[in-house]
């Protein structure tokens, strides 16, 4: 037994071996990032980006307001990256993905200066001012509006601008639903998802990362995505992350914000240990399995053939036993048999023996028994004499014939 499970120990190893041997090419990345597509892909966003203006950020928030019937400023960072001088467009908008009563900041927000298209020099960067004026009857509630630029090439910059009108209808409240990672992958990758929904009346802004390491340790913790979106009231937002891990075993961490109802940040950390096999791989673990399986099922005939041969040995053995102890017992029965017939002819010829004597005997009794009738019949004769010298003694002896 322990020879197969050594054999079996031994193409296993072999396995191993040839699974670690093959690792390296099909998970081996080029050590410069620069030399790769990546570096051509980066250089065009790099040249796209030169060749239009960008905005600081792409959303405002005045913040939390008490005081109504009043205007609140705020200022969009607008930078010229091209060589050229270029003249923009600016105009409020509603953004259709929010709810229609959340979307009255569109109808108070203007520009500062009434400006709405203007230029900027080449290389140089201007200020656009936006002013919020919020009413005195307007209810509590965060509120939205889309501020879009645009030039004459066609390039669009969309800024959100957010204002929470306090009161009591202002409620925060969100709950994370639908958060997963899969466990196991057969295509190198990485697939983790997440949903935020807000069942408030204030909107928030929710953060999403996803960290990944490798589970045996030596690789510190790489953040293959962050993320950050507006989460407007009663809407949702899904957040998603696939990355080619590779081969191997994970740890994976995916953590996302979302407000209580006291109106503070939380955090939510989903984390898990994901296995990575790609096909390859279970193709040649699966190779392995099916020769030790093969392995063993030939060890297991091989040991049934054995203990089969074993058996007919001591079946053989077992018969030949028994025959060999009929013949003796035959032998035994013969021979007293044969005994018996002996004694029965040595019983048979001394009662033989014992009769004749016994009927010599018998012979000579009854011929004196005759003498004596005969003496006693002859006619008494006064005149002879009796001579009790010449009286023949008779001596009678009876043997007792002894049996057995």
């Amino acid at each position: 037994m322990k020879k197969i499970w050594t054999k079996v120990g031994a193409v296993a190893l072999a396995g191993v071996v040839v699974c670690n041997a093959f690792i390296p090419f099909a998970t081996a990345t080029d050590a410069n990032p620069a030399l790769t597509n990546n570096a051509t892909l980066d250089t065009e966003n790099i040249q796209e980006i030169a060749e239009y203006f960008s905005v600081e950020s792409n959303s405002i928030d005045f913040g939390r307001v008490s005081e109504l019937d009043r205007s609140y400023t705020k200022q969009i960072e607008i930078k010229n990256n091209t060589q050229n001088d270029v003249v923009l467009d600016a105009s409020v908008q509603k953004n259709e993905s929010i709810p229609e009563e959340n979307q009255k900041l569109s109808e108070w927000l203007a520009f500062v200066g009434g400006v709405t298209h203007f230029g900027i020099a080449a290389g140089q960067t201007r200020s656009l001012g936006v002013r919020a004026f919020v009413p005195a009857d307007i209810k509590a509630g965060s509120q939205y509006a889309d501020v879009v630029l645009d030039d004459a090439n066609g390039h669009k910059e969309t800024v959100t601008v957010k204002i929470d009108v306090v009161g009591d209808d202002l409620k925060y409240a969100s709950e994370v639903i639908d958060a997963w990672i899969d466990p196991v992958r057969i295509d190198e990758q990485l697939n983790g998802r997440v949903s935020v929904k807000n069942t408030g009346t204030a909107g928030f802004t929710s953060t999403y990362q996803v960290k990944v390491k490798n589970f045996f340790g030596g690789d510190d913790w790489r953040i293959i995505k962050e993320e950050k979106r507006e989460v407007y009231p009663g809407g949702q937002v899904d957040f998603s992350a696939t990355d080619n891990l590779g081969f191997g075993v994970f740890s994976i961490e995916q953590r996302v914000t979302f407000v209580n109802s006291e109106g503070r940040m939380i955090e939510s950390l989903l984390s898990r240990t994901a296995i990575n096999l790609p096909w390859w791989s279970l193709a040649i673990a699966g190779g392995v399995l099916v020769l030790i399986i093969l392995i063993i099922i030939l060890a297991r005939r091989r040991r049934k053939h054995k203990k089969n041969n074993a058996d007919k040995m001591k079946r053989a053995d077992k018969k030949a036993r028994k025959a060999a102890i009929e013949k003796i017992e035959k032998a035994e029965e013969e021979a007293m048999a044969n005994d018996e017939d002996e004694e029965s002819e040595g019983e048979e010829e001394s009662k033989g023996a014992e009769v004749e004597e016994e009927t010599e005997e018998a012979d000579e009794i009854e011929e004196i028994a005759e003498k004596l009738e005969e003496a006693d019949e002859e006619p008494e004769d006064d005149d002879a004499d009796y001579d009790e010298e010449e009286a023949i003694p008779i001596k009678v002896t009876i043997k007792k014939s002894s049996k057995k």
